[in-house]
């Protein structure tokens, strides 16, 4: 195996510092002319080093020399983005100084720009004389070669030991060829996955089972790591059915001498380890095998760790094509892997059982379990392999195989998505990063770049390249029930991969991992407390991330001259106090989540180039500053605990987050705070709104927040109802329709607003709230009727809880009937209620007796339905007829309930508790589980039937 290279990647630094100078040149037009041209060169210099850094960043690969190039280019890119901010700071300075404050401000920014052009020239000085580095140039012209790191992948394989634990796969991939290639001529599948799960072992197997079973007269390889070139993949296919075909260059000879040899046969062409997202390459390929056999069931299979090289409809209607995600292997698979691995050392007869428990470590992939039992098999001593079991003696060639086939994936990013994917290792192995706080790293470190014509907020281009890096398999996602990415992790051993990677920026500093004077990175993390030690002051000069479990600044003072984001776990007030003042050029991002911390120092409102600040779970928190509207960089606020509301948040109109708001009476708390905040973006809870006056309701221009899409409505509970304003405080913070999940909570109006109920029957013809995903309605205990929900297209999630006063549910709570005659375009039975909604919960409904529907073709899509504290329910309507996917069924509570359904053909589980009249039941269970295929009884906490479908 070759040795594994890494890319130093530097130019996204470069486009930093090429955009902060333009954008201050752009935006500062009073400067002297004498600086203005200076930045006109400069903008050049940094132009053209960026044309020299996509060579550079791929000959450093093979070359430490044009490392330390790119180590220098780096320095200084990150010297002018430092100047710059200094510059951004001074004039932000300026902006809220108070009259007392100004002239001290006025000094020190005129002192500032008039160092400016020495310093700015000296830079410019710097990149010329390095971009100009006569030995490196002649290094990078005269080595023109590029690094083959690829392995082309063959239909055939020594070794079927991987192939465990993928025969259904291989089954369920045939049969979907199959059924694919019935009507059409040409069909076939991308099978996508992360590398290491075995797409190319699956590819050959299926290869192995088309010829086994002669269902094509042609089976065809072409491994496609490096490019896609159509040509290239025809004369391979050729190749196949004449030595002679590989010499011929013309296309149209090409495709005419396979047409005569394919014709009327059928043919399996297999793409592997695929990159390309061209459509039109694809739409060219398809084209031409179109064209070059005539017989239907033709296929084409897909090998990719891109999910989008071929969407899940093709590009040709002609085509179909269709996705095949391959899942990861279990433990027990894994250990299979391993076994076979181990066996065929002659040096070990027996498996000790207790140390196949490393297969746990394998993470479902069986490029790893594969590569572990390989390590294993040259260990006969326990102890070694105790050792590999605790992650402690990997041999290096081992893990580097590993390593090699993941980095893959990462050679074919985009280098700002490198960037961005290396910064990742910072984080702990296993750990769930937020989304949110993610993007908000990214931003502070200059890692996000528009287009010049693009549009879009940094954060949506950080939203961009999460999801790339979730395409490309390196991040797994988890989602909320909006569709959003919430948390994302990375797999063990890509974790693996981005230590490697990062291993010039990043250093995790631990007991194990000692660090040097000399070491030049620009990220760390502190996991060990120990007094004697702190960072050495030539590091913490460098450092752009600094993320403390422990307090490293009790010991001694840090020059931590270039620090942009900043993540403390525990840390003294007076400390963090004297240290924020030390750092408000630059720093972008403070994070003082789950500390003891007992007050925000003062010197917070200073950080003026602020664009991220955390507070969450500050338990000891007490004093909040009271300029917190002085932080006019200020993009995102993180709070959730109501007594940390910091005052005067109107002020900051550039955030875009704000999880919270919490309604006072004081300046600074009215809700006419939230009216210029236009770019509020994600979630927004709004508490005490029994605070709120009539006539302010409307000055939170909800309906201008396009990019909202979760609202929390939410009044005191413990409250006087009395001369409420409830209804008409509600009507008028309607909600632009573009919002997916609303809470309304604690409200006592009688009736809901006209802009939740208005009917498809009405002049706009539609709900306001037709992109709703999630709704729930909570301790809304005046209403008597549950709102008309049913024609709600998109409404996965419904919950309502202690709405005390319904005592019935029945038709309008699917439709408005009252409007359904008046409508031209025949609403009502010829639309299925409630189409999309997945789940619903009712709980704490005490005076509910009755559900009932007239039409039993309502919740479709319904998999789980929760009934919980309703002691006066009687009877519902549910059958097996209604509700066919329903696979979840809880009641909890329900004293009175006389029956459920006998009939719910794809329940897997069932819970009752505390509902004597459903014991009568009981006896049918048994029976009912063999009919149904229940997996999970619990009565009354007891289990009946476990999660395997085992009955006790």
């Amino acid at each position: 195996m070759s040795d594994i290279v890494i890319s130093l990647v530097v130019s996204p630094i470069i486009q930093e510092a090429l955009s902060k100078a333009v954008s201050f040149a752009r935006t500062h037009i009073r400067i002297s002319a004498d600086l203005k041209r200076q930045m006109g060169e400069l903008e050049y210099s940094l132009n053209m080093m960026q044309d020299l850094l996509k060579v550079a960043e791929d000959r450093e690969k093979r070359h430490d020399a044009v490392r330390k190039w790119l180590q220098r280019v780096e320095d200084e890119a990150h010297n002018l983005v430092d100047l710059l901010d200094k510059y951004s700071y001074a004039v932000h300075q300026q902006n809220v100084g108070t009259k007392g404050q100004i002239k001290n401000q006025v000094h020190a920014f005129s002192s500032l720009f008039i160092s400016m052009p020495c310093q700015i020239r000296r830079i410019k000085g710097s990149l010329d004389n390095i971009r100009r580095d006569a030995s490196i140039i002649k290094l990078l012209h005269n080595d023109a070669t590029v690094s083959q790191d690829h392995i082309e992948t063959t239909p055939y394989s020594s070794d079927n030991s991987e192939v465990l634990g993928r025969n259904d796969d291989v089954s369920k991939v045939v049969r979907l060829l199959s059924d694919l290639s019935r009507q059409n001529p040409l069909s076939g599948l991308s099978m996508v996955g992360m590398p290491g799960i075995g797409k190319t072992t699956l590819a050959r197997s299926i290869c192995n089972r088309a010829e086994e079973e002669n269902l094509y007269d042609l089976v065809a390889w072409v491994c496609l790591s490096k490019n896609f070139d159509v040509k290239m993949i025809l004369k391979a296919m050729l190749e196949y059915l004449d030595s002679n075909g590989g010499s011929m260059v013309n296309t149209g000879a090409i495709l005419k001498r396979l047409k005569s040899k394919l014709e009327d046969k059928r043919f399996l062409l297999v793409l592997d380890d695929v990159w390309n997202e061209d459509p039109r390459s694809w739409k060219t390929l398809f084209s031409y095998l179109l064209n070059i056999s005539t017989p239907t069931g033709n296929s084409i299979v897909v090998t990719t760790s891109r999910k989008q090289v071929v969407a899940s409809t093709s590009v040709m209607d002609e085509v179909p094509m269709h996705k095949y995600e391959l899942q990861k292997l279990s433990a027990e698979e894994c250990r299979l892997i391993m076994g076979e691995k181990i066996l065929r050392s002659s040096r070990i007869t027996t498996i000790p059982m207790d140390l196949l428990n490393i297969a746990e470590q394998c993470g479902g992939l069986p490029l790893v379990a594969a590569v572990i039992g390989e390590a294993l098999s040259h260990h006969t001593d326990a102890d070694e392999w105790l050792a590999i079991k605790n992650n402690t003696a990997w041999d290096s060639p081992h893990r580097m195989e590993i390593v090699s086939k993941l980095k893959k994936s990462f050679d074919h990013l985009p280098s700002p998505l490198k960037k961005c994917f290396s910064y990742c290792s910072i984080f702990p192995k296993g750990f769930e990063i937020r989304r949110d706080d993610l993007v908000q790293l990214w931003l502070a470190g200059g890692l996000l770049h528009q287009s010049d014509d693009s549009k879009s907020e940094k954060e949506e281009v950080g939203d961009k390249y999460l999801n790339d890096l979730v395409s490309s398999y390196l991040f797994q996602d988890v989602m909320d029930e909006c569709g959003n990415i919430k948390f994302c992790k990375m797999h063990d051993e890509v974790h693996n991969l981005a230590l490697f990677i990062s291993k010039y920026e990043t250093c995790i500093w631990s007991d194990s991992c000692p660090i040097e004077e000399g070491s030049s990175f620009r990220h760390m993390r502190v996991i060990f407390d120990d007094d004697r030690q702190a960072i050495p002051s030539g590091v913490a000069d460098r450092l752009r991330s600094l993320f403390l479990e422990v307090d490293v600044f009790r010991t001694r003072a840090l020059p931590l001259r270039s620090l942009q984001s900043l993540k403390l776990a525990a840390v003294d007030r007076k400390k963090l106090q004297e240290y924020l003042g030390k750092l408000k050029y630059h720093m972008k991002y403070l994070d003082i989540s789950e500390s003891d911390i007992k007050g925000l120092p003062e010197s917070v409102t200073k950080l003026y180039n602020l664009q991220t600040l955390r507070f969450m779970g500050c338990r000891s928190l007490m004093d909040l500053p009271s300029d917190i509207g002085n932080l006019v960089s200020l993009r995102h606020i993180h709070v959730n605990d109501e007594s940390h509301m910091p005052r005067g948040v109107g002020k900051l109109t550039s955030l875009q987050t704000l999880p919270l708001f919490v309604v006072g009476t004081k300046k600074g708390q009215r809700i006419e705070e939230l009216k210029d905040l236009s770019q509020l973006r994600g979630k927004l809870k709004i508490c005490n709104l029994e605070q709120v006056r009539e006539s302010e309701a409307t000055e939170a221009k909800l309906e201008a927040k396009v990019k909202l899409f979760k609202l929390q409505f939410v009044w005191s509970r413990n409250r006087a109802i009395s001369n409420n304003n409830d209804e008409v405080v509600l009507d008028r913070l309607q909600p632009h329709s573009n919002l997916k999940s609303l809470t309304i909570e604690n409200y006592k109006g009688v009736n809901f607003p006209s802009w939740m109920v208005k009917d498809v029957s009405s002049s706009a013809s539609s709900f306001r709230l037709n992109s709703i995903v999630k709704l729930k309605l909570i301790d809304c205990d005046e209403c008597g009727d549950i709102l008309c929900l049913g024609l709600l297209p998109k409404l996965k999630v419904l919950n309502i809880r202690a709405m005390s006063k319904v005592k019935r549910i029945g038709s309008t709570f699917y439709y408005n009937r009252s409007n359904i005659a008046s409508s031209s375009q025949g609403v009502g039975r010829s639309i299925t209620p409630f189409p999309a909604l997945r789940k619903l919960i009712l709980s704490n409904m005490t005076k509910l007796e009755e559900w009932t529907a007239e039409d039993t073709d309502v919740f479709p899509s319904l998999d789980e339905l929760h009934i919980k504290d309703c002691p006066e329910f009687k009877t519902w309507w549910i059958d097996g007829s209604a509700s066919p996917m329903l696979s979840i069924l809880s009641i909890h509570s329900c004293p009175n309930l006389q029956a459920i359904p006998r009939r719910l053909l794809n329940l897997i589980s069932l819970d009752i508790n505390d509902s004597c009249n459903l014991m009568g039941y009981a006896k049918e269970y048994t029976k009912w589980c063999t009919i149904c295929h229940i997996h999970s009884i619990r009565i009354n906490g007891l289990v009946v039937r476990d999660g395997t479908g085992y009955c006790f």
